[in-house]
């Protein structure tokens, strides 16, 4: 094959359709996260990176260049809510009937009814 000059057409077809094939990857993904989070308004971004390194003669006339591609995407990083959890001495705790305050006694926590200081026919709770 003759040499051809190499511009941004080439990439359609230079090692067989790999980096083409590269991109259009990364780009079904970044398309995927927008259908699986429409509401997330942050950008997806997909980039095609050459990086080229000269080869100089004895000269330091360029004599080529050696060309690398990278295709990478990004999506925005996937997070959780805030969770308040109570530190302790064995670890953190958090209490799922109130995942906005750990420390706050929810009714699961309560055993039964409590008698009142002094008063064995009165109940609390």
């Amino acid at each position: 094959m003759a040499l051809e000059k190499f511009d941004l057409a080439t990439l359609l077809t230079i090692d067989e359709g790999r980096i083409k094939e590269s991109f259009e990857q990364a780009l079904r993904r970044s398309e995927a996260d927008c259908r699986d989070r429409p509401l997330l308004g942050k950008a997806r971004t997909v980039t095609i990176q050459a990086e080229l390194v000269p080869v100089a003669d004895d000269q330091g006339v360029l004599r080529e260049c050696l060309v690398q591609f990278s295709i990478k995407d990004a999506q925005p990083l996937r997070s959780s809510k805030v969770y308040h959890m109570s530190a302790g001495r064995a670890g953190l705790f958090w209490n799922e009937m109130s995942p906005d305050d750990a420390r706050q006694l929810t009714l699961d926590s309560v055993d039964g009814p409590k008698p009142l200081p002094g008063r064995k026919d009165i109940h609390v709770g």
